[in-house]
C-alpha cells in the first residue's frame, strides 16, 4: 500500500441492483422502489428474509465486534502510556476531544478583537484569515 500519498479507491457499482425493471437506471436513484418493485427485486435476488432482518450466518461474517474491541484495546494502552510520558500534551488531546475551548480562550479572543477594532486595517481576507489563525 502507498503510504505516502492519497489512494482513490474505484467501485464499479449497479445503480439498483437487482431490481428487474429499474436497474441501472435513474428510477432506482432518488425515490423508493416501491413495494411492487421491491417484492420482484427480493424474489430476483432470492432473498427471503423480512425487511431489515439479518441472517445469522451474514451478521458473524460481517461482525467486528472482536476486532474492534482489541483495536480499542490496544489504543486505550497506547494512550495511557502516553498519558503518563507525556500528561499535559494528553490533557490538551483529551480536551479537545471533548470539544472543550481553552481556559483562556474568552479573554484572549477579545482581547484580539478590541486589538483589531482599536487598529483596522485593508488587508484581504486570506490574510485576515491568517491572522485569526495564527492569533
Amino acid at each position: 500500500a502507498e503510504k505516502d500519498k492519497p489512494t482513490l479507491i474505484i467501485c464499479k457499482t449497479i445503480i439498483g441492483y437487482g431490481s428487474p425493471n429499474k436497474q441501472n437506471t435513474h428510477d432506482s436513484h432518488g425515490a423508493p422502489l416501491g413495494d411492487e418493485e421491491i417484492a420482484l427485486t427480493r424474489q430476483a435476488l432470492n432473498w427471503n428474509h423480512a425487511p431489515f432482518e439479518i441472517p445469522a450466518d451474514i451478521y458473524e461474517q460481517w461482525n467486528a465486534h472482536e476486532k474492534g474491541q482489541a483495536a480499542e484495546n490496544a489504543w486505550n494502552d497506547k494512550f495511557a502510556a502516553y498519558e503518563k510520558a507525556y500528561p499535559e500534551l494528553a490533557a490538551e488531546f483529551k480536551r479537545r476531544l471533548a470539544g472543550e475551548l481553552p481556559a483562556n480562550w474568552a479573554a484572549e479572543s477579545q482581547a484580539f478583537v478590541e486589538k483589531l477594532q482599536a487598529n483596522p486595517a485593508s488587508i484581504a481576507s486570506r490574510k485576515a484569515s491568517q491572522n485569526a489563525i495564527e492569533a
